[in-house]
């Protein structure tokens, strides 16, 4: 089956025949492309199970939905096209010696001719400008200039209510999340860019999403909250970690930021880190 085909089977929500199709590429695909695909098809198995017992409210079930069919189309994305293979080996390999010959004499009588000028540049250059004459420090590049500008324009991110959050869920899952590091940076324009490394490590369980969907920046305390814009997406396997960068636009003034960390299990579990502008 066809990239295109795949997604329409999805969007169809015909699952099931897709999970088989996907596990079918999976020996060609690599070990972890493969363990990607299981822990998706496991939380589809127990996603129909929940709903056959009825443990999940619409809105949950819902939200587990989208995301197996948001990394189900990250996985279809992955495949390789079909065909592109033969396009590659399709092309010559060589070329007769006979048509090389005439230029390959042309192009080493004028690369000789070429690199004897060099020389006597060279030597010209070398009875004009001796060592150690005339010489003077260059000016700084404005390339040069324009970094140290923005070295000074970044501040570092501290985190003093600490910087792990743990979430569990009832069914024994357990997912932690690490904030590395941090800063804020001028954009220009009134922007200001802010940036967050975060480790997510699941231990038990079927693995989790680790995306965008799960942070939020609070700016003030009006509650607002900001989505970033970094199009995190990846799924993480239990028992390992991955670490991702998230990224906040901020067009306004504040008084205080606290990064929200949303529970991946229940959307209304919310716990904040404050952060600190050093």
């Amino acid at each position: 089956m066809d990239k295109q085909h795949l997604k329409e089977m999805v969007g169809n929500g015909d699952l099931e025949r897709v999970f088989q199709a996907l596990l079918g590429y999976s020996k060609d695909q690599g070990e972890a492309w493969q363990n990607a695909v299981w822990v998706q098809y496991n939380r589809y198995k127990e996603l129909e199970q929940e709903e056959l017992q009825g443990t999940l409210s619409n809105e949950e079930e819902g939200l587990i939905k989208n995301r197996i069919l948001s990394s189900l189309l990250t996985l279809i994305d992955g495949l390789p096209e079909p065909g592109k293979e033969e396009g590659i080996s399709a092309r010559p390999l060589y070329s007769h010696p006979e048509q090389k010959q005439p230029g390959i004499l042309s192009r080493a009588k004028w690369l000789i001719t070429g690199a004897v000028l060099l020389i006597i540049l060279i030597l010209g250059y070398t009875q004009l400008n001796p060592a150690g004459k005339g010489d003077r420090s260059s000016p700084s590049s404005p390339t040069q200039v324009a970094t140290e500008e923005n070295q000074a324009e970044s501040h570092a991110l501290r985190f003093p209510q600490g910087n792990e959050v743990t979430f569990l869920f009832s069914t024994g899952g357990e997912t932690t999340y690490n904030l590395l590091s941090g800063q804020l940076k001028d954009a220009g324009g009134g922007v200001q860019h802010l940036s967050i490394r975060v480790r997510c490590s699941p231990r038990t369980g079927n693995g989790v999403n680790f995306w965008d969907d799960t942070f939020r920046l609070e700016v003030g305390h009006s509650g607002a909250l900001l989505a970033p814009s970094s199009g995190l997406n990846e799924v993480v396997e239990d028992n390992s970690y991955k670490d991702g960068a998230l990224l906040f636009e901020l067009r306004q003034p504040f008084s205080s930021l606290s990064l929200a960390i949303i529970n991946p299990w229940d959307k209304a579990d919310i716990r904040k880190l404050a952060l600190e502008v050093e």
